[in-house]
């Protein structure tokens, strides 16, 4: 069931570059319930894949320290000139929609749902962190980046794996990783678009959300 639901990942992860790009919301939250699906049928119970409401507590923790964090990178200038530098046309949409249904979403369900889920039955918990990890951070792998930004980005997304996936053990469900992992994304969009000086969701400029998280 471990290696169907990789290959799984690498069919949605094709279509991720391959479809439009206005269906990654619908396609986020329709891949992770089929994912679920077909792992609840294997007899992975709703509680090992990670289907709880458990972790409230570190979830509210982890998107303060992410927005204290931010607010600390407003007061740091090349902290501050990184973020007024990227490009969100569609803040609010992004952060709001984009973010969590074409990203959030299926990531934490399958990486430190399901994948978390069957690896820690399997093999304990400390195999499904660094696993699930490894394969985070290999998810982040893009066609159109070289191989230096690539390897920095695995890098990066793996050590965030590895977090994630440590609150996923501590916590026992996907609150905590959902909501940080939405908090790194959808707040940093939030805090770059002030900067950049974008007053609002400029919605009619583009149909398109944001392409992916990290």
């Amino acid at each position: 069931m471990i290696a169907l639901s990789i290959g799984f990942l690498l069919l949605v992860r094709i279509w991720n570059y391959t479809g439009p790009r206005w269906a990654q919301p619908i396609t986020g939250p329709l891949a992770a319930a089929l994912l679920v699906l077909l792992v609840l049928l294997s007899g992975l119970t709703p509680a090992e894949a990670g289907l709880t409401l458990s972790g409230s507590g570190y979830a509210l923790s982890g998107v303060t320290a992410i927005a204290a964090g931010y607010g600390l990178a407003l007061l740091i200038r090349p902290a501050r000139r990184a973020l007024a530098a990227a490009d969100h046309p569609r803040p609010v949409f992004t952060a709001f929609v984009g973010v969590p249904l074409a990203t959030v979403t299926f990531e934490e369900v399958a990486f430190r749902g399901v994948l978390w889920g069957l690896i820690a039955r399997d093999h304990g918990p400390i195999w499904a962190t660094g696993v699930t990890a490894v394969l985070f951070g290999l998810w982040h792998l893009s066609p159109q980046s070289d191989v230096r930004e690539n390897l920095g980005t695995v890098a990066f997304t793996t050590l965030a794996g590895i977090a994630l996936g440590e609150l996923r053990h501590v916590t026992g469900g996907l609150l905590a990783p959902f909501a940080v992992h939405w908090a790194a994304n959808g707040l940093g969009i939030l805090v770059s678009a002030r900067v950049s000086g974008i007053p609002r969701d400029q919605a009619g400029r583009s149909g398109r959300p944001e392409e992916k998280g990290r």
